[in-house]
C-alpha cells in the first residue's frame, strides 16, 4: 500500500517529528513524503523514505479582504498541484499531516479520487469557518485522526463521529545510560554557559505567545529569590508569524527588567531535544491550551520531571503527583512552588520519573502509533 503523507510546509516543528517517525516506523506500508523543498525532505532522505518536492502555499487566517483572496487562491493552487502530482504517483490514500493540507488535499477529492485521512494536530477553529471545514470533512475524509480530545472534540458531528480516531503521538524509548547523560550534561552546560553544579529547568518549544514562556521566565525569577540555584533554558525560535518575533522580543525585554541576563538562555532551534533533556533536571510546558504535547512524553523518556498545564491535552499524559505535575495556565505562583518541590523532594521526584518512564512505555511509543495508523488504513480500504 503506497501512502502519501501530505505537509503544506518544509519547516519542522512537532508535527513534521511526528510524521518524520511514524513513517519511518510502518511495517505494512510504503509512505512517500510529499512537500515542498527544505528541511522536512531532507530528514526524510536521510531515513531512506520516498519524497515528493512539491510547491505549496502557507495561508493564514486574516480579516483584510484582499489577503483573504489571496490566500484563497494559495490553497486552491497548493492543493491542485499536490493532487496532480499524488494522482501520478499512483498513490491508495492520502494521509494529510494537518488540518490545512487535508482541506488542501480535500478540495480535489473529485479529481484525483483517492481515500483521504486528515491527522489534525491542532485546536480546530470555532463559528463559519470551523463549520465549514466540517462541512468539507463530512463530504470528502475517509478519516480524522486527533492527537488528543479536545482536538477530536472540535470536529465532533454527528455525520463524522464514526470517522473520528483518537491517535496519541508517540516517541523513541531511547535511554541513555549514566555515562552518555554526564558526557552532554557536562557538553550543553558549557555551550549555554551554565555551571555543573546548578539546577536547570528547561521549556522547550516553538516561542509564541500561547506557548506563555514568560510564565517560565518570572517563575525561575521567584525560585531565584528564594535562594536556589537555578537557571533556564528557553529552546525554541520564534517562526512562521510576525507576533511570534514581537512576542520573543517581548522576552528578552523581561529578562532584562528582571535582571537575568545570566541565568535565563535563549537557544534558539535545537534538533538535539533529547539531549537537552538529559542535560537538564526539570521540563516545563506553560502553554494556554496545549493539543497535545509531545515534549512531554520526550522528556518522561528521558526520566526528566515534568511540570506543565491542567489543559488542552496534557492531562491525558499526565495524571498529577503520579507521573508528573500540572498547574492551572497563568499560576506562576503554583509554578514556582512545584519547581522548588522537584528541586528538594528527592524521593516525589524518583517516583514521579519511574511512572513517568512506565506512562511512555506502555501508552506513548512510536510503534504503538504507527500499528494505531496502519490499521486506520486497514479499516478504510476494507470498506
Amino acid at each position: 500500500m503506497r501512502v502519501a503523507f501530505y505537509n503544506h510546509t518544509s519547516e519542522i516543528s512537532g508535527a513534521e517529528i511526528s510524521l518524520l517517525l511514524t513513517a519511518k516506523n510502518l511495517s505494512l506500508t510504503t509512505p512517500i513524503i510529499f512537500a515542498p523543498e527544505g528541511e522536512l525532505l531532507d530528514q526524510a532522505k536521510e531515513l531512506q523514505i520516498e519524497v515528493v518536492n512539491i510547491k505549496s502555499f502557507r495561508a493564514r487566517l486574516t480579516k483584510n479582504p484582499i489577503h483573504l483572496l489571496k490566500n484563497i487562491f494559495g490553497l486552491l493552487y497548493g492543493g491542485w498541484k499536490f493532487s496532480r502530482s499524488a494522482r501520478k504517483s499512483h498513490i491508495d490514500i492520502i494521509h494529510a499531516n494537518s488540518l490545512r493540507a487535508g482541506i488542501m488535499a480535500s478540495i480535489f477529492k473529485w479529481y484525483h479520487k483517492i481515500p483521504v485521512i486528515w491527522h489534525v494536530r491542532d485546536i480546530p477553529p470555532k463559528g463559519i469557518i470551523g463549520n465549514l471545514i466540517i462541512l468539507l470533512g463530512q463530504l470528502t475524509i475517509k478519516a480524522l485522526i486527533g492527537i488528543s480530545e479536545p482536538v477530536i472534540n472540535g470536529l465532533k458531528n454527528d455525520s463524522l463521529i464514526s470517522r473520528l480516531y483518537l491517535v496519541h503521538n508517540g516517541v523513541e524509548v531511547v535511554r541513555k545510560d549514566v555515562e552518555e547523560k554526564t558526557t552532554l550534561r557536562q557538553k550543553l552546560r558549557k555551550e549555554f554557559s551554565t555551571p555543573l553544579n546548578s539546577k536547570v529547568v528547561v521549556i522547550i518549544g516553538q516561542i509564541a505567545p500561547w506557548k506563555r514562556q514568560e510564565d517560565a521566565i518570572l517563575a525561575i525569577k521567584k525560585v531565584i529569590d528564594s535562594g536556589e540555584n537555578v537557571y533556564l533554558w528557553v529552546v525554541g525560535e520564534a517562526k512562521f508569524r510576525e507576533e511570534n518575533i514581537l512576542y520573543k522580543k517581548k522576552l528578552l525585554e523581561l529578562v532584562k527588567v528582571l535582571n537575568l541576563e545570566g541565568r535565563v538562555h535563549f537557544t534558539g532551534f535545537r534538533n538535539d531535544v533529547v539531549d537537552i533533556c538529559c542535560a537538564s533536571d526539570i521540563l516545563l510546558l506553560c502553554s494556554d491550551n496545549e493539543p497535545f504535547g509531545r515534549v512531554v512524553i520526550e522528556g518522561m523518556s528521558q526520566e526528566i520531571p515534568v511540570i506543565a498545564t491542567n489543559a488542552g491535552g496534557v492531562p491525558e499524559i499526565i495524571n498529577d503527583k503520579v507521573n508528573g505535575l500540572l498547574y492551572e495556565v497563568g499560576d506562576v505562583r503554583s509554578l514556582s512552588k512545584n519547581i522548588v518541590t522537584l528541586l528538594h523532594d528527592n524521593k516525589k521526584k524518583e517516583e514521579i520519573i519511574v511512572n513517568a518512564l512506565s506512562s511512555v512505555e506502555n501508552s506513548f511509543t512510536i510503534q504503538g502509533t504507527a500499528r494505531k495508523v496502519e490499521e486506520i488504513y486497514r479499516i478504510i480500504t476494507a470498506k
